[in-house]
């Protein structure tokens, strides 16, 4: 297979500095991250936080998809941005507030294979208490914050919806009708469903 297994894909604006640095230092930590792109969808981040989003990109082997714009947050236009910039076979969209666990990848590839690429892979997240506090983790300390952490009482999407590129862009990608904080994770499970999808949550 030419270029990278999978894709990461991580809509952000003005976000930058420790929260931004342990979701890509997790992704680096993966037991399979030599399969995985990076990219960055920076929908109109200033100056300051441009500056600190380029140096952490550099560090963690990331790479910036700036784009000019000043309109209101859009979360779908980021991830479509990013995933037309994306070369794996398999698109991951996620949060830049998330730590994954070091088989989080391997896990979600073993679904895509066992199911033939049928799927669309889900995870419910846990929550860090206000007590953890904010400073870089290493790989050591993940089983201290899995201890610490609340498992969300909703099941939202979000933060993992990882499918094939193809049918993200079958689909056209995520509906960028939704603008600040929308349904657009929601809007696309239910399109991955209607597809054909597999809908597994790990």
């Amino acid at each position: 297979m030419n270029g990278p297994r999978i894709s990461a894909v991580i809509p952000i604006r003005n976000r930058s500095g420790i929260r931004l640095e342990n979701c890509l230092r997790s992704l680096r930590w993966q037991d399979c991250a030599d399969d995985l792109e990076i990219i960055l969808s920076d929908l109109g981040s200033q100056t300051p936080h441009r500056e600190s989003i380029a140096a952490l990109a550099q560090s963690y082997q990331a790479r910036v998809v700036y784009s000019d714009y000043d309109g209101l947050w859009n979360r779908s236009l980021g991830l479509n941005i990013g995933i037309r910039h994306a070369l794996g076979h398999y698109i991951f969209c996620t949060d830049a507030d998330m730590i994954f666990a070091p088989n989080f990848l391997s896990a979600s590839l073993a679904v895509q294979s066992e199911q033939s690429d049928e799927s669309m892979v889900l995870c419910a997240c846990h929550d860090l208490p206000p007590y953890v506090p904010e400073r870089i983790w290493s790989v050591e300390d993940f089983p201290r914050l899995q201890r610490s952490s609340h498992l969300r009482r909703t099941s939202g999407v979000g933060a993992c919806q990882v499918a094939t590129r193809d049918f993200f862009e079958t689909v056209h990608g995520y509906d960028e009708k939704y603008e600040f904080w929308g349904a657009e994770d929601v809007d696309m499970t239910s399109r991955a469903s209607r597809y054909g999808l597999n809908l597994t949550w790990m």
